[in-house]
């Protein structure tokens, strides 16, 4: 999330990993915004109630803290303007938060999950959790406000932003897959020199593989979903080949013949499926495109210290 996205992603300070360390005094103010104070306490829930609604993991890296700290001085401004113009009274945002963390919990964690053991497993109190994302409503609160006006995108308009965006508008790509994953690439050339020659794939997985599962299962990997943002090597390779192709890919487990056996999905939706979709994400990025334009003079004037 920008400096001023605030409202079009709400839940945008967990980036990365966590790192374990020791950190500054839990007391030690670390931010100060119109005068409010963040403690490291106080931001360390920060992190982990932002962490739980995402259903990702804190991320405590020292590198991150400025930016993080940066992007949640921004949003607790317009907080702050919205709690001062009274777009939501206390009561609707409690009612809210209430709803809007039982569903994160349902998202991320199934329905059967109870909020308390999620709660001890991200180390925080549900009092904390409610107060960060009750200051989270009265965002939502002020991105509704201003840009309750902004008009729907008109029916031409809709049309030329799937035109030109036909890949985010397609069937879920699935993959049928298999591999074999060796130690070294040496090895890994080996073992691709006796498939190609007519040894059996699974016989060759159930002997070398060194991933467990994958060498019990005679080296399936069964249908594999490939996203459109994939990052991995091995997705990659699913994604940018066709049924028959085959290579060897270096992976974090090792060296990895992969072959990929067939594809289904992956078809561009008919205009007539994806309008509604293509509509509503085309009237996001003008409502947020009206909200940063107008937050970004309150957030100027904000009195903002990172320490």
């Amino acid at each position: 999330m920008g400096n001023k996205k605030a409202a079009k992603v709400i839940w945008g300070l967990a980036l990365g990993v966590a790192l374990a360390g020791c950190g500054p005094s839990p007391s030690q103010t670390v931010a100060i915004v119109n005068g409010e104070k963040i403690t490291q306490a106080q931001w360390d829930t920060i992190l982990r109630s932002n962490a739980l609604m995402t259903g990702q993991t804190p991320n405590f890296d020292p590198r991150w803290q400025k930016p993080q700290l940066s992007t949640y001085a921004n949003q607790l401004a317009i907080i702050q303007y919205s709690q001062h113009h009274h777009w939501l009274t206390p009561q609707a945002a409690t009612t809210q938060a209430s709803a809007t963390i039982a569903q994160a919990v349902r998202a991320h964690f199934g329905n059967r999950a109870a909020l308390f053991a999620v709660l001890h497993r991200y180390q925080i109190g549900p009092g904390d959790l409610m107060s960060y994302v009750k200051s989270q409503m009265w965002l939502m609160a002020a991105f509704h406000h201003v840009t309750q006006k902004v008009p729907a995108p008109s029916a031409t308009a809709v049309q030329a932003f799937y035109a030109h965006h036909l890949s985010e508008f397609q069937t879920p790509k699935e993959v049928l897959a298999r591999e074999i994953v060796l130690p070294s690439s040496s090895q890994a050339a080996s073992v691709m020199y006796q498939w190609t020659h007519g040894a059996h794939f699974a016989a060759l997985a159930q002997k070398y593989s060194i991933d467990r599962a994958n060498r019990m299962a005679g080296g399936t990997m069964g249908w594999v979903w490939v996203k459109g943002d994939v990052t991995s090597p091995s997705q990659v390779f699913l994604a940018e080949h066709s049924p028959g192709h085959s290579g060897i890919v270096h992976t974090r487990l090792g060296y990895a013949i992969i072959e990929v056996q067939a594809v289904q999905g992956g078809t561009p939706l008919p205009l007539s499926t994806a309008f509604n979709g293509a509509k509503e994400q085309l009237w996001q990025a003008s409502r947020s495109n009206v909200f940063d334009q107008w937050s970004a003079p309150i957030i100027r004037r904000a009195h903002v210290t990172l320490l």
